[in-house]
């Protein structure tokens, strides 16, 4: 009779390697990650630019070109130049994962390289009428 113990009791079987089953759990991994990844860099692009769900911002025109007057410059462009980056890549690795609203900023921005200038909310980005 066994007692359970660690030192005694019965003898478990080791469970047998499955090749497709770990890369089923390692694909399903790499797609939650993906996900995620997704996921917060779209949060992130709406927190930048103030962004509502429906549409529109809760920064002006003038409110998001204060917010980017306030930042060194090289922080404003090395973060807005984060963005295209990311998204090229996005684009080459999963064509269609970003959709077409993301794949610029979402005011209208010109850098001359001396000053950066706020443009108006872009259209894909204004508020929509209630149908």
């Amino acid at each position: 009779m066994s007692t359970g113990s660690a030192s005694g009791g019965y003898p478990v079987p080791g469970e047998e390697f499955n090749p497709v089953e770990h890369a089923r759990n390692k694909i399903i991994r790499a797609n939650q990650f993906q996900e995620l990844v997704l996921d917060q860099w779209i949060a992130t692009y709406r927190d930048f630019y103030g962004l509502f769900p429906d549409g529109g911002s809760r920064y002006t025109t003038a409110q998001m070109q204060a917010i980017v007057d306030a930042m060194p410059a090289a922080t404003a462009r090395d973060i807005m130049g984060d963005s295209p980056a990311f998204v090229a890549f996005v684009n080459q690795a999963a064509p269609g994962a970003i959709a077409d609203k993301y794949q610029s900023p979402a005011f209208a921005m010109t850098d001359d390289g001396q000053t950066i200038t706020v443009g108006d909310l872009r259209p894909e980005w204004q508020p929509q009428p209630e149908v």
